[in-house]
């Protein structure tokens, strides 16, 4: 698990191996190792014969995190708070021996991983793109708790540290380096090693500086001065502003930072920890940990992925659209080594899609988290060009032209006819049924959906969406390309509007309702906000466009038949678009008026003229309520018809592509936070008080009688 060595010039090697992982975590089985280790180093120092350690790992990361199954499923304060106790105590063990440590980080340290070589004097790291560095707790709802926060709002001030602490950025090497997570970066292993014994030997009275005597805290990071009290009271007046207090994690992480201030190193640790206990026992740390790390790796290790086939890694793709998206994916598909036949109608249109490329590369490099070389070498792997036949050596291509059924079918037949035999037809589209695009594809089975979602540098979320005939080995090639990409799939079976645009819809549609009734839209967009979601729905409706929203409603219609009873926000819509022209943001006009550079400048001020205000305006709790209830219950109605297959997918999928309030875990997850029996209920209250929309499936009725949770 842990082993030890020391060479003839007194310097001491600790080697991470966890047996049995293919990485290394600081579980409580581990915590309980270091202490016979530190006893023997602390004999070995006493007695002159110990000049320093480095710490480092057999593994190809460093060390990854903690063990957040022990965490959740102990269910116990103190026993909780005891686990903290262990690593605050192993680590500062480590920062106050008498001799320096250096951590020699040949891989990833995240999280606990990093804390071990936060308490070390020295970190240098192997410059490696895939070297990650970092302290992600607070996208899972939680916090540091080996003493990180107050080592590095001492060693970085409190505004630096807090960026780090509260956005739980996980940073490549040269990042890290810059902004002072680590002090040096190495080309090899070998030189790794030689520089840490070097720092060692040329540094032997290593000391934290908080740790020299007489050490004060400087007037920048002493709350009692004046300028640092204002300071701290207008960042603290931003973090409410911006969680709403939906993310205890972030409060609780700067309360710590300046609580821990006023006092000594080993009381601020003790203040974190008492902090770390109360956030990991909390509902909310519970719902992100389930949608971040339990939901997301088993979409990782394929929980709807079909088995049986071999795994997909695309060495060569072709690319039909040089435009945002099909740039986008070319960008992303040579970032991971990928070889793009990037094509458009022309040479020099496809080139403008490489040139897009290269300016988002070129700020990259600016930034110094590249350099000009990596970056030439990634732009290389993107080919130009205005012939359909060199797709003919593409393990898959990608068809990413207007949202038109005509033009992709004829894009399908010109297309298919060069490929080889083995390589399989995607077309990205959000509205446009799979199975009738295939009807264009002399093999359907080899042709599946790609939903990604824009801008696709930024959101993680992909829609792999399978027609009436796609192949069980199809959709797992095309979800093994997803996962190359590093990006989340999600399986979806072909319908109407597939997965998370029919959250949005429900979503967007129900604040239309609450407009009909004469609610407040600034009330609307604040609950909205409030309740967690990333997109405030007439935000979103101005974005996507109204037209485009009733287009979507005429084809539900369609489906349906003249029998379906219509939402009643689409009648919103109707009189936005027909009477009032009022078409959304690319219009310049829409529930938001917009200056000249398309930036919202206000509600529309004449608003009011057209839709009255109710004198009786609804509580904000109960909006809230109305407007995350119809996206739960879309989702349960889309598990119960084959549309997605677990609910780990729905909750991703309702984050990633619908902005849902992750903190609650995602749509289905939220429905488990709220209670089955509880849900249920409220579901028919408002079904009665407001639409028949929020009226709860069979399904969802006959699971709180059972009183059966998702899973």
């Amino acid at each position: 698990m842990i082993s030890y060595k020391r060479d003839k010039y007194g310097i001491g090697t600790i080697v991470l191996d966890m047996a049995n992982r293919k990485i290394n975590i600081m579980n409580h089985e581990v915590a309980k190792v270091w202490t016979p280790i530190l006893d023997f180093l602390e004999e070995s120092v006493q007695k002159g014969e110990l000049k320093g350690v480095i710490i480092t790992s057999a593994k190809p990361s460093f060390l990854a995190g903690g063990d957040l199954d022990y965490l959740h499923q102990t269910g116990d304060a103190q026993k909780v708070f005891e686990h903290t106790q262990t690593l605050r105590k192993i680590f500062r063990r480590i920062e106050t021996m008498g001799v320096p440590f250096v951590a020699a980080i040949n891989g990833t340290a995240l999280g606990s991983g990093y804390e071990l070589a936060l308490a070390c004097h020295y970190r240098i790291a192997l410059d490696d793109p895939k070297t990650l560095i970092g302290l992600p707790e607070v996208t899972l709802g939680m916090m540091p708790v080996g003493g990180a926060i107050a080592r590095l709002s001492r060693s970085l001030g409190f505004k630096e540290a807090f960026d780090i602490l509260s956005k739980g950025k996980q940073m490549h090497v040269k990042e890290a380096l810059q902004r002072g997570l680590i002090d040096l970066l190495v080309l090899d292993k070998e030189d790794l090693m030689h520089k840490a014994k070097e720092w060692i030997l040329s540094m032997p009275n290593a000391v934290k500086f908080w740790d020299k005597e007489h050490y004060s805290i400087p007037k920048s990071q002493d709350p009692s001065h004046l300028p640092t009290a204002k300071s701290i009271a207008a960042l603290n007046a931003r973090i409410v502003r911006k969680t709403r207090n939906n993310y205890p994690a972030i409060q609780a992480i700067f309360n710590a930072m300046i609580e821990g201030s006023y006092l000594g190193f080993d009381a601020a640790t003790r203040i974190e920890s008492r902090y770390f206990t109360s956030l990991i026992l909390s509902k909310d740390c519970l719902n992100m940990t389930k949608a971040y790390w339990y939901d997301l790796n088993k979409i990782k290790h394929g929980v709807s992925r079909p088995k049986g086939y071999g795994r997909l890694k695309a060495r060569r793709i072709g690319v039909i659209g040089a435009g945002r998206m099909g740039s986008g994916i070319a960008y992303i598909a040579a970032m991971h080594g990928i070889e793009v036949l990037l094509k458009d109608v022309s040479v020099s249109i496809a080139e403008q899609g490489k040139e897009m490329v290269k300016q988002r590369l070129l700020k990259i490099v600016k930034s110094n988290k590249m350099t000009t070389e990596q970056s030439q070498e990634i732009l290389d792997r993107i080919i130009p060009t205005e012939e359909i036949e060199k797709v003919s050596d593409c393990d898959l291509v990608i068809e990413t032209v207007f949202e038109s059924a005509s033009l992709k079918k004829r894009i399908t037949k010109e297309t298919e006819v060069h490929m080889h035999s083995d390589a399989f037809l995607a077309t990205n589209t959000s509205t446009l049924g799979i199975s009738n695009l295939a009807e264009a594809s002399s093999q359907p089975e080899n042709y599946v959906g790609l939903h990604f979602f824009s801008p696709v540098t930024k959101i993680p979320l992909v829609e792999v969406v399978r027609g009436e005939k796609t192949s069980d080995e199809t959709v797992a090639r095309a979800f093994d390309f997803v996962r190359q990409l590093k990006k989340t799939p999600i399986i979806i079976e072909d319908s109407l509007a597939f997965y998370t645009t029919r959250i949005s819809r429900v979503y967007m549609l129900e604040a239309f309702t609450m407009l009909l009734e004469g609610q407040s839209p600034v009330s609307i967009e604040q609950a909205a906000l409030q309740a967690g979601m990333v997109y405030s729905p007439l935000v979103l409706a101005d974005a996507l466009g109204l037209p485009n929203i009733l287009a979507l409603e005429k084809k539900v219609v369609q489906l349906f038949g003249e029998g379906y009873k219509k939402l009643e926000g689409v009648a919103l819509a109707e009189k936005m678009v027909d009477e009032l022209s009022r078409k959304g943001k690319s219009q310049g006009a829409g529930f938001y008026d917009y200056n000249e550079k398309g930036r919202r400048v206000g509600i529309w001020e004449q608003w009011q003229a057209h839709f009255p205000r109710n004198p009786k305006q609804m509580e904000l709790t109960t909006i809230m309520e109305r407007l995350l209830f119809v996206q739960c219950l879309e989702a349960v109605r889309c598990i119960d018809n084959g549309v997605i297959k677990t609910t780990a997918e729905a909750n991703l999928g309702s984050i990633f592509g619908a902005g849902f309030a992750d903190f609650k875990g995602g749509a289905i997850q939220y429905i488990n936070d709220y209670g089955l029996v509880e849900f249920t209920a409220r579901a028919k209250e408002l079904a009665q008080l407001y639409s028949f929309n929020f009226n709860p499936p069979a399904s969802l009725i006959k699971m709180a009688e059972q009183q059966v949770n998702f899973s």
